[in-house]
């Protein structure tokens, strides 16, 4: 199995390997742009998945109702939102525990989803978004023919980067997750800036929601986002909830998946369920590793009050 292994490693085309682990890393590093944004205003936001979930079936629904894959991406989003926005209502406005708040939502977006996937179900196909293979972009390497959202993820960390570090916007979001009574004092609305955050934190989960029924497959199942959300969270937490160390973070994880697409494809005598839990062992190794390597908000967890 060794030999076979290492024959496999010989004979990898890397470059595709890692197209295709860009490409399976898009929710994760939406998940991570969410939670670098909520938690650097303050807000632990662990409600990610959920809103993700939310965005999913909802994009699914919206796109087979309308017919339009552009609708149910704007609807799906607008869903996470709303449940970014009644998460941010539990935390900032009454101070509940963000993290049994956060933990709260994510049963009910695995409760309602499923609840309405047996109901409804889910037959019909939805309307894929397209892939970018435009003449001028569908030859440059990792990035030719990737799924319009991979783009918008990539656009998403450039502008992320931005507005966090050279706007005033970015100021003042860090300025509250870290000494919230200064921003205050300097005139800044402490509140405002947390819902708003976490608001935004609820767009990229939406758009990471939207990405598993509007591009890796076109319907949907309970639980399809399986544990992505979490996985964004860690690799938040190993990119030091930083955008740009997020995405590569994000890799380290989905990797380990590609390669064992090529091991299948190869047919190396190695489980596929076995290499598929790497993601999920290297997100404990990192919680556990990493963690208190890492710097937080100061003030992250913290209600505000005036």
């Amino acid at each position: 199995m060794i030999e076979s292994i290492v024959e496999v490693l010989l004979r990898v085309d890397y470059l595709f390997l890692l197209a295709t682990a860009l490409r399976a890393s898009t929710p994760i590093v939406f998940a991570a742009l969410g939670g670098i944004f909520s938690e650097r205003s303050g807000v632990i936001n662990i409600a990610l998945e959920g809103m993700m979930l939310i965005s999913a079936y909802v994009c699914y629904k919206a796109a087979v109702l309308f017919n339009s894959p552009w609708l149910g991406l704007l609807a799906g989003v607008l869903s996470a939102v709303v449940l970014s926005l009644l998460h941010g209502v539990i935390s900032i406005r009454y101070r509940t525990n963000q993290v049994v708040s956060g933990t709260v939502l994510n049963i009910f977006a695995a409760g309602i989803t499923g609840f309405l996937f047996r109901v409804l179900g889910a037959q019909e196909s939805a309307p894929y978004l397209p892939n970018m293979n435009m003449p001028i972009v569908r030859d440059i390497p990792l990035l030719g023919n990737q799924p319009l959202l991979t783009w918008v993820m990539l656009a998403m960390i450039a502008l992320s980067t931005f507005v966090l570090f050279r706007t005033t916007w970015g100021l003042r979001t860090r300025a509250v997750g870290e000494l919230p009574r200064a921003a205050d004092t300097a005139g800044i609305a402490v509140n405002r800036m947390r819902y708003l955050n976490v608001m935004i934190g609820g767009v990229m989960a939406g758009l990471g929601g939207a990405f598993f029924t509007l591009h890796t497959v076109s319907s949907f199942t309970p639980l399809m986002t399986s544990g992505q959300g979490f996985i964004g969270l860690a690799a938040m937490i190993f990119g030091n909830w930083t955008p740009l160390p997020a995405l590569l973070a994000a890799m380290l994880f989905t990797v380990p998946q590609a390669l064992a697409g090529q091991f299948q494809m190869f047919g190396v005598p190695l489980p596929y369920q076995l290499i598929s839990t790497l993601p999920y062992v290297l997100t404990i190794i990192t919680l556990a590793g990493v963690v208190r390597r890492s710097t937080p908000p100061a003030a992250l967890g913290m209600p505000y009050v005036k």
